[in-house]
């Protein structure tokens, strides 16, 4: 061991679901363990209770792009994770 602590990295369980609620317009919920909101986007920007036509502007044009070429081959440049000794 030689005196170094060993850190291991926490998920807080963060999910984002693009829901399609009507036509061009989506809510973005973005939620923890047991179900606490945990918003990325300002909430004057993207409201995540509520149906934004910015919300599936970004649901259909850009997280396309980073799911398909980033997460599904284990990159992610937007999160860090939480490291507990």
């Amino acid at each position: 061991d030689m005196g170094v602590k060993q850190q291991r990295a926490i998920y807080n369980g963060y999910g984002s679901c693009p829901l399609t609620v009507e036509d061009g317009k989506v809510v973005l919920a973005e939620f923890g363990y047991g179900g606490m909101l945990l918003p990325t986007f300002p909430k004057f920007l993207i409201n995540g209770t509520r149906p934004s036509r910015l919300a599936w502007l970004l649901k259909a044009t850009i997280l396309p792009p980073f799911y398909w070429n980033g997460m599904l081959r284990g990159r992610e440049w937007l999160v860090q994770p939480t490291m507990e000794l």
